[in-house]
């Protein structure tokens, strides 16, 4: 698997690699960005540039709660710095750092070599290009929050190199990434993942769609050394706050540990016509699991449980097989721009642009996220390790629970009014219905009907 996605990115970037001495459209797009700024230096000869500037989000939320108490509250969710560069003929350059980030601050931070017409380096700290969804940034976002699938499934930024091909019939995007930057120091090795998004799409003043889908591998970062390896301890918390910008307790989630490698594949479609736009996604999550039997087998040597199963091929069936955990979501979002123009479709990014000052926007979105995967044959029940899965009567004895996975089901509905004051001023408000369906957490089971309105004012310059 990472050989093919590896040769994709090559293949891609093949001939691509001769320096085009026109203006691109994705330069285009950043000097734009860069002469409207408030902020802004550009040297005589035109060949260098930077904009400063800065971007912030201020949201309130109230929850109708069902049983679990959330939250109210306002806060300030975004408070950015940021520096876009143009670095002669060929090159450009962002820098964005976020003060209310916990942990790691830096968002984008990365370089840009437009290598030809129609195509571009990246290299620095990105967000890996998987899921339209997943890549659109806050700012432009209809809504306030992404999709439980996106907050579940997402691959969020890390270090790498991709390389993006824009066509008006043909969008594609392959990189190969590391770890998250992170200051804090953990003994094993990083995780690293393979990313693609292929498109392909019509595009023209009035009228716009594209469809195609992504896929990314990923290998979990280690969690320290145990047993003298770090092949087995990779953890994973995958989870969902129903789609709340205040509040971030996950109603809905699962640890999956024992996480050898993880395998997501989405499907994608979008379209407007001037002032109405359409989009649906899929998103698939499978994550291999793997244990360390030796380890385990020599632990349980000495035990009554070792007596009767002496060698590690009995211990093995008795503990079942490692299986793959398998997740997936579905959403399905339309807008219609009530007054202040049409949309306009992005061919560089293959996304909707952000409408324009003076704009009123209608959104609703539905969401199916579902985080269970429950063995057949399967039982919930209190056994002598604690409340979990069973297989056996002999399994319940010992406290074995077997590899079902429940982090709740849910559908969410969210309607969504947003005005556009000016071109870098929005305001936004956000009613969310979600149906929890938790009934194996003894935390959240009583959690089943949950309402929330939210509000955000978002500002750059």
């Amino acid at each position: 698997m990472k050989k093919i996605f590896a040769l994709a990115l090559c293949s891609i970037a093949m001939g691509s690699t001769m320096a085009y001495a026109e203006e691109t459209e994705a330069q285009a797009e950043m000097n734009g960005y860069i002469q409207d700024g408030l902020a802004k230096f550009t040297s005589s000869n035109g060949l260098y540039s930077f904009r400063v500037g800065a971007r912030a989000f201020i949201d309130g939320s109230y929850y109708f709660d069902d049983y679990t108490d959330r939250a109210s509250g306002a806060n300030i969710s975004s408070a950015r710095v940021r520096v876009f560069s143009k670095l002669g003929n060929h090159f450009d350059f962002k820098f964005d750092v976020d003060f209310m980030s916990k942990g790691n601050m830096l968002k984008d931070v990365y370089l840009r070599w437009h290598s030809n017409k129609n195509g571009f380096f990246m290299l620095g700290n990105f967000i890996e290009p998987f899921s339209a969804e997943n890549i659109q940034t806050t700012m432009n976002d209809p809504f306030i929050t992404k999709s439980a699938t996106v907050q579940a499934f997402g691959t969020g930024r890390r270090v790498g190199v991709s390389y993006r091909y824009y066509h008006p019939y043909f969008w594609g995007e392959a990189g190969a990434f590391s770890q998250a930057p992170s200051q804090e120091y953990v003994q094993g090795d990083k995780g690293y993942s393979l990313s693609a998004r292929l498109l392909g799409r019509y595009t023209s003043e009035d009228f716009n769609i594209h469809a195609g889908g992504s896929i990314n591998w990923s290998r979990p970062d280690a969690q320290g050394i145990t047993n003298g390896s770090d092949d087995y301890n990779r953890s994973l918390v995958v989870g969902t706050n129903l789609e709340s910008a205040v509040d971030k307790l996950q109603l809905a989630g699962a640890t999956i540990n024992n996480v050898s490698n993880v395998l997501k594949f989405g499907f994608e479609v979008m379209a407007n016509y001037r002032n109405v736009y359409f989009k649906g996604e899929y998103i698939g999550a499978h994550y291999d699991r793997e244990r360390d039997w030796n380890y385990n087998f020599q632990n349980a040597m000495g035990t009554f449980m070792g007596s009767m199963f002496p060698t590690i091929s009995a211990y093995k069936a008795l503990m079942g097989e490692d299986t793959k955990v398998k997740f997936y979501g579905v959403s399905v979002e339309a807008g219609v721009l009530v007054f202040g123009g049409d949309y306009k479709y992005n061919r560089v990014n293959a996304l909707m642009n952000r409408p324009g000052g003076k704009t009123l926007e209608l959104v609703a979105r539905f969401n199916h996220t579902n985080l269970n995967d429950i063995l057949p044959g399967s039982w919930w029940a209190q056994g002598a390790r604690g409340a979990g899965f069973y297989t056996s009567s002999l399994h319940q004895a010992f406290g074995i629970t077997n590899g079902s996975v429940s982090g709740g089901r849910l559908n969410t509905f969210t309607f969504g009014v947003n005005y556009y004051i000016t071109n870098s001023v929005v305001a936004r408000l956000d009613y969310n219905y979600a149906h929890l369906n938790h009934k194996y957490s003894l935390q959240y089971c009583e959690d089943k009907n949950l309402h929330s309105l939210q509000a955000r004012l978002a500002f750059e310059f």
